[in-house]
């Protein structure tokens, strides 16, 4: 039977680097900004329309 337990010496870094893709801070930064700027344009009517369009459930208040 094969061992199961995670590889918990593997980072998010190694994993992305094993596939090619090379992670800089500078990457990182752009990466945040535009996570930032994406919280701060959703509304809370967009949720509500995304979760209609999904057929989830109204969020409680």
């Amino acid at each position: 039977m094969a061992d199961q337990r995670p590889d918990t010496e593997t980072t998010g870094d190694d994993i992305l680097a094993a596939a090619g893709i090379v992670v800089t801070p500078e990457g990182i930064e752009r990466a945040r900004e535009r996570l930032r700027a994406a919280r701060e344009r959703w509304t809370p009517e967009l949720d509500a329309a995304l979760r209609t369009q999904l057929g989830l459930p109204a969020r409680a208040a």
